[in-house]
């Protein structure tokens, strides 16, 4: 996974790119707002058709996990593992682990 620091630099690199948020991270007081390229040769030609279902389905994916909405989540991880080349599904298990933590019965 490629990983881009700023919203500016993820703007510029929108254009030419796939480019996806990921999460807004604190470090010392700052946030810092973090996103994923992938790659260009990760998805393949067949897959391009869906590729803006699978970009808002992502986008819905974070915003059900700002909202606590974590049996949402888990659907959407199921659907989007695998996808995007396969390159996020370590963020989402990442966030499936951090869903777990938090005991949550969904």
């Amino acid at each position: 996974m490629n990983i881009i620091f700023g919203r500016d630099n993820a703007e510029k690199l929108r254009e030419k790119y796939t480019v996806l948020d990921l999460e807004t991270l604190i470090v010392e007081d700052n946030k810092m707002e973090v996103f994923c390229l992938v790659p260009g040769d990760k998805i393949a030609i067949q897959d391009l058709p869906q590729l803006e279902s699978w970009t808002k389905l992502h986008d819905d994916f974070l915003q059900a996990y700002k909202d606590e909405q974590y049996a949402f989540c888990k659907e959407c991880i199921e659907n989007l593992k695998g996808k995007f080349g396969g390159e996020l599904d370590s963020f989402y298990e990442e966030i499936l682990k951090r869903i777990e933590e938090k005991d949550v019965k969904v």
